[in-house]
């Protein structure tokens, strides 16, 4: 038979490690309790903000890497369009007239608005493609059909949805305008004007999922490949050009997968 002294005295230990370790789990869950109160008083837009710095200091350090293969000759842009069409106005001509891209996949002319869109979505259909470039808004600023950046944004959205209603399993890209520059201000001043349009495009591209390509950064970077009429864009100009379009798919892409993820 166990002495009774023994027994009392495991019976002690035994009290003595449950509330030890009691004692430590209940520090652990209180450290904790304290730790999610203290995030719920964190300032999510000022988390939200450092990380959509974060988010914006890689894409410019991936856009200036792959602008500088472009510069170096390292990567060949033209080979990464495929399956594509591109529509736009005189600026875009210049895609096929350099010798850059296909003449049956550009659709482009001098004086083209937007509504050259639905007036060539035959042959679109005949391509039917997987990629849709869009370069239009010079001669839609200054040709006076739209006396609005509103009105102009308003029916660019329309025929933006004929074209996702028409192509449902094709990615939309949508080129902001590119600036004038002087001398082209003495044959339109409505050109001044471009940027705002061009922010309007941006806008309702924004709230209606069709990607849109940003191309004011590069447009100042490169001022100086601009013709010397202030409006059309010397051959150097569309290397530069075309990556910023392939960029703007590639981003897409992840995202797309970042969101299935």
């Amino acid at each position: 038979m166990i002495p009774v002294g023994i027994v009392l005295l495991v019976l002690i230990i035994g009290i003595v490690i449950f509330n030890a370790m009691t004692s430590g789990e209940s520090e652990e869950v209180t450290a904790g309790i304290a730790y999610i109160q203290s995030l719920e008083k964190e300032d999510t837009d000022e988390v939200e903000a450092v990380l959509a710095l974060q988010r914006k200091q890689r894409a410019e350090a991936e856009r200036e890497e792959k602008m500088r293969q472009v510069a170096e000759g390292e990567i060949d842009v033209w080979s990464l369009f495929s399956d594509y069409a591109l529509l736009g106005d005189s600026r875009a001509v210049g895609f096929e007239v350099f010798g850059f891209l296909s003449d049956d996949r550009v659709i482009a002319g001098p004086g083209w608005t937007i509504r050259e869109i639905e007036n060539n979505m035959s042959t679109l259909q005949a391509l039917n493609p997987s990629s849709i470039y869009l370069c239009f808004g010079l001669n839609d600023v200054s040709i006076g059909i739209w006396q609005t950046k509103e009105e102009y944004a308003a029916e660019y959205l329309e025929i933006l949805k004929h074209l996702r209603e028409t192509f449902p399993n094709a990615d939309i890209y949508v080129n902001s305008i590119l600036p004038a520059r002087d001398p082209a201000f003495n044959t339109s001043t409505k050109w001044y004007e471009i940027p705002d349009y061009s922010n309007a495009v941006g806008e309702i591209c924004a709230e209606n999922g069709f990607t849109f390509v940003n191309n004011d950064q590069l447009a100042e970077e490169h001022a100086d490949m601009w013709e010397i009429d202030g409006i059309h864009l010397l051959k150097t100009f569309y290397p530069y050009w075309a990556a910023n379009m392939i960029m703007a798919a590639d981003t897409e892409d992840t995202e797309a997968e970042s969101t299935e993820g």
